[in-house]
């Protein structure tokens, strides 16, 4: 038996953005990864395209409440670095895949994707025959897709497992 998912993919005409994944995968197959703090940036921007957001805007979306896990969030990041960073990952014989444009005193903006999801298939009894893939899809779909729908579950049930852990000695101490 198989189920559809949806991941989440900002698709452009050279490549496609993984915001969980950190992951730009280029139409040729290459794959560039990117730094937490990149992915996060671009995923906001790719999240409000088409439109204009400012860079205090931008900033507080970016980087407050980055990680659950962290006791403080007061980190300090230059966003004019990231940008610099960003946009040289986003490179493609001289022009950006994702263009970024500044608009001066009013702040960024993208354009909009042609897709903000991606179907995956995924295989709930593994000993069942395989099914093959709809005809006039892209092979590297299917190839990689399993292992990431796979690590963002095994995530989850190991946060899940963590937090168990913490209330059941919360309680056992109390």
């Amino acid at each position: 038996m198989a189920t559809q998912t949806l991941l989440k993919c900002y698709s452009y005409e050279k490549l496609d953005f993984f915001p969980e994944k950190h992951l730009l995968l280029w139409r040729d197959d290459t794959r560039t990864l990117l730094t937490r703090e990149e992915s996060r940036l671009l995923e906001i921007l790719c999240l409000f395209a088409g439109e204009v957001i400012n860079a205090d805007s931008l900033y507080r979306k970016t980087f407050t409440s980055l990680d659950a896990f962290e006791e403080t969030s007061d980190h300090s990041y230059d966003i004019n670095l990231l940008m610099v960073s960003l946009t040289g990952k986003l490179q493609c014989n001289g022009e950006m895949a994702i263009p970024i444009h500044v608009v001066p005193h009013f702040g960024f903006r993208v354009p909009l994707p042609t897709k903000t999801s991606r179907k995956q298939s995924v295989v709930l009894n593994p000993s069942s025959p395989k099914i093959s893939p709809p005809p006039n899809t892209h092979t590297y779909e299917y190839s990689w897709f399993k292992t990431i729908v796979t690590d963002f579950i095994w995530l989850k049930v190991s946060i899940l497992l963590s937090l168990a852990a913490v209330i059941g000695l919360l309680l056992w101490n109390s």
